[in-house]
């Protein structure tokens, strides 16, 4: 269904549910006891019991998500059909509490319009309502309960839907709960532990808020297009720059008098502040670039906060002490071990080659490892090779194979006419000895998986000393892998003899660890940095494009629409 036609059947569902309202517009206040002959407790009940069902079939799925009916099915059933907001023909008080959560919405990134927050607006005003009305809002109001909790516990959105590569999703049943609870307080009290923990979620939803309330009350300074502004000029565009850093954050309020024209050092501090945190080059200079990333809109900036939002949401709710954490985004891996934390630099796949997104258990090391081709690189990479230099697999240690059946006869590479061979024609299996050309390099840190994927050492040093460092097949290159061999295996005496006898042997050996190894490659397009202030990195696999696909709407400002 189109949004526009979801949105005119949503309207006229929400038309039909309210006919017959009252024409004064009172509203229904809290605590307050129902007049003129109130619909008692056992009318309410039956009408609870004959709406649940109607209404969980006529609110058909929005943007993309199915509401978790079901659990609100059972949950009346549980309760015996008896309402969740309304007790003793009274309405109780913590139903305004859920809508001002329910309006609060925006603040996590997520649009108060899924959660039927003016239909429930619309009830509330009813002045004198009919047990059917009292039901449907009660019905109305727990389905909007459930489906704003399970999307603050799992998220909204299916990942696997918006990108195929994107294979991390953890969902629970944490959300269930609060529909089994004793009473609409506690309910309301449990919902925001329902909220990611990490602190990263927490800083990123306040800078949501920040740059919300920032476009709707003052909108964007822009920064005017011209010569590049630096340390010394002085200009009307240079008031700009400082006016914008300001609303910004990357420079703080001040009374002290100040020349607004005049481009001084703390506009130079300022703007190389912003510069690191948006991955430009810090010069301190204004140039084309930079304004450009100046004049990012607001409500632009804050839809970015709203999808690393939502990815907080697809992880764990809570993450494990001990962890490795490759930050694609960042090219790095951080090693979470024995409450002592170790950062190394990583190279992760090209963006035709993407790393996948998913969740692993490092459990055993390969040292002086050999390494067998993936067939996509056989074809795509080495095949053409061998094309131009018959010698490649000879001159570069590789063995080749019949087939990757086991035990597969080993053949001559000379023997084979590899230009008559079409890529999709390819066969063969190619192993790469262990030796100082090994595009492994000394170790191969194993997590099995569908993909395919693991950490390993390299030979290609260089490629450490880029800044951005997408240029493998997919798998993680680690900077220190020797060192990140010695971690998972220090504190175990049986895991460091057989690591040190493995390397002295110069054999392809298979190191087991003592425990398994929570492992997360995760993908984040803003994340706070060291000093609280949100790092808009570069989307290298145009990820957030999805993001923005999926999260087709504009919940943030009214002076901007995606």
């Amino acid at each position: 269904m189109t949004s526009s036609k979801l949105k005119i059947s949503i309207a006229l569902l929400a038309c039909t549910l309210v006919a017959g309202c009252s024409s004064n517009g009172s509203k229904m206040s809290q605590g307050e006891t129902f007049i003129n002959t109130p619909p008692s407790d056992t009318q309410i009940e039956n009408s609870v019991r004959e709406q649940v069902s109607w209404m969980l079939d006529a609110f058909t799925p929005i943007a993309g998500q199915a509401l978790p009916n079901q659990t609100v099915l059972d949950a009346y059933q549980f309760r015996n059909f008896e309402p969740f907001w309304i007790k003793e023909k009274q309405l109780d008080r913590a139903i305004y509490k859920l809508v001002d959560m329910l309006e609060d919405a925006s603040s996590h990134g997520l649009n108060p319009v899924h959660y039927h927050l003016e239909t429930i607006k619309e009830y509330l005003s009813i002045a004198s309502p009919s047990s059917q009305q009292l039901a449907e809002l009660d019905v109305l109001t727990t389905m909007a309960l459930s489906s704003f909790a399970h999307d603050l516990s799992n998220g909204r959105y299916e990942p696997q839907l918006i990108d195929p590569n994107w294979q991390l999703d953890a969902p629970n049943d944490d959300w269930k709960n609060l529909l089994f609870l004793g009473s609409p307080s506690d309910i309301t009290t449990y919902l925001p532990t329902l909220v990611p923990r990490h602190p990263d979620y927490q800083v990123l939803q306040n800078w949501l808020t920040t740059y919300q309330e920032t476009a709707r009350k003052e909108g964007d300074i822009r920064v005017n297009t011209g010569p590049p502004l630096r340390l010394g000029d002085e200009s009307p565009r240079v008031a700009q720059l400082r006016a914008r850093l300001v609303q910004l954050g990357d420079i703080r309020f001040s009374s002290q008098k100040v020349k607004e024209n005049y481009f001084d050092r703390d506009v130079q501090a300022a703007l190389m502040r912003f510069q690191k945190r948006h991955h430009l080059e810090a010069d301190g200079t204004a140039g084309v670039q930079t304004i450009q990333a100046l004049n990012i809109s607001l409500a632009q900036r804050a839809k970015q906060i709203a999808y690393n939002l939502e990815r907080w949401r697809w992880l764990p709710s809570q993450l494990e002490d001990n962890r490795i954490w490759v930050d694609l985004t960042d090219y790095r891996a951080h090693i979470h071990l024995n409450e002592q934390s170790e950062s190394m630099k990583v190279v992760i796949g090209k963006p035709d080659r993407k790393t996948n997104v998913f969740y692993g258990k490092l459990t055993y090391m390969v040292v002086n490892p050999t390494w067998r081709v993936p067939m996509r690189i056989a074809r795509e990479n080495l095949l053409p090779k061998l094309q131009d230099n018959a010698n490649y697999l000879t001159e570069n240690g590789y063995h080749v194979f019949s087939s990757w059946s086991i035990g597969a006869p080993q053949l001559d590479p000379l023997a084979v006419d590899w230009q008559a061979i079409q890529p999709d024609e390819l066969r063969y299996r190619f192993e790469q000895a262990a030796d100082d050309d090994n595009a492994l390099g000394d170790y191969k840190f194993m997590l099995p998986n569908k993909f395919d994927i693991y950490l390993h050492d390299t030979p290609a040093r260089h490629l450490f000393n880029e800044t951005e460092r997408a240029f493998s097949s997919g798998c993680i290159r680690l900077e220190r892998a020797e060192e990140f061999a010695n971690l998972l295996a220090a504190g175990n005496r049986r895991t460091e003899q057989r690591l040190a006898k493995a390397r002295a042997s110069q054999q392809t050996t298979e190191v087991p660890l003592h425990h398994s190894m929570a492992v997360y490659l995760v993908y984040f397009t803003v994340v706070p940095n060291t000093n609280g202030m949100p790092e808009f990195r570069h989307d290298i696999y145009e990820r957030d494009d999805l993001m923005k696909e999926a999260m087709g709407y504009a919940p943030f400002t009214p002076k901007e629409s995606i």
